[in-house]
């Protein structure tokens, strides 16, 4: 019976992985001498293969652009974090200790030319200094005060110099040391501009009037959020708007914890603005990475 290339063909496998018997390759080596087609499949069965790669990178690009903003976020956010922490802590420590007068605080020497110059102990660390045109109009009143802190008395160990009161040549009626206890100023040089009694400095309550303004715009953002929360574009912006305020409230926090008045406003608020931007910088990190999550899942 002569042997078909269908049966041929049927019995190449075994062939080729040498699991055929002495007869079976025996038959399959004679027909082959004579048939081009059935050895020719041969050949191609015998050549090694050749793995199947997938050449299409685009997912390994999005999950490593994935990984590349993941780090990039998480570096934000400790930077950011660290600068709070930072931040708040030097403003901790530079708090002014306001510095009950004595006369060894704060002394006054006035030269053959009419300036009157402030001669600071070596415990002060800073001072502050207002002035305004006397009641009687011969010249003007001024207001001064010095304190310390913990960076300089732990740290820095740094006295301010001596300054001149009048560097225009104004006259100086008289000097008032005011301090932050709740008493009256005391009169440290020249006369009494107060005939009905004496002056009491106050703290600003500017800070206050900011504070509330952050917690009513909060509010209201945050009722917006509420009512558009199922609306993703304005909930979205209304987020953002919503962490401003809270941010500044936040920010008020770190900086002078829950009292409002200072006696140096100026430096307070602008320290607080630097920590706010910190913490909405914060805070926005922390919707981007919560928002990347959900798409992930979804």
């Amino acid at each position: 019976m002569k042997v078909t290339c269908d049966v041929i063909k049927d019995i190449l496998p075994l062939y080729v992985e040498n699991m055929a018997s002495e007869d079976t390759r025996y038959l399959v080596e004679e027909h082959i001498a004579n048939c081009e087609s059935c050895k020719k499949q041969l050949e191609e069965m015998s050549l090694p293969i050749k793995p199947i790669f997938d050449t299409d990178t685009e997912p390994l690009k999005k999950i490593k652009n994935t990984l590349r903003k993941k780090k990039l976020q998480t570096i934000i956010l400790t930077v950011m974090l660290t600068a709070i922490l930072f931040s708040t802590g030097i403003a901790f420590l530079t708090s002014p200790e306001y510095i009950p007068y004595s006369p060894d605080v704060v002394s006054f020497i006035k030269n053959d030319t009419g300036l009157v110059i402030a001669v600071f102990s070596d415990e002060v660390a800073g001072y502050d200094i207002h002035s305004y045109p006397s009641e009687n109009g011969s010249g003007y009143t001024y207001h001064i005060t010095t304190w310390n802190s913990i960076w300089n008395k732990k740290i820095s160990k740094k006295s301010v110099n001596n300054t001149v009161l009048n560097p225009n040549g104004e006259e100086v009626d008289s000097v008032y040391y005011y301090t932050t206890d709740g008493n009256q100023d005391v009169l440290i040089y020249g006369t009494n501009q107060f005939q009905n009694g004496g002056v009491l400095t106050l703290p600003r309550l500017v800070l206050a009037y900011y504070l509330t303004i952050a917690i009513l715009l909060a509010v209201i953002s945050g009722i917006i959020l509420i009512v558009f929360r199922h609306k993703e574009k304005v909930k979205s912006i209304m987020i953002k708007f919503f962490m401003l305020p809270v941010s500044y409230i936040m920010a008020h926090i770190c900086i002078k914890g829950f009292t409002t008045s200072s006696y140096l406003a100026a430096r307070d608020f602008f320290a607080i603005l630097f920590v706010t931007i910190l913490i909405y910088v914060v805070l926005l990190c922390l919707v981007t990475i919560k928002k990347n999550e959900k798409s992930e899942l979804v």
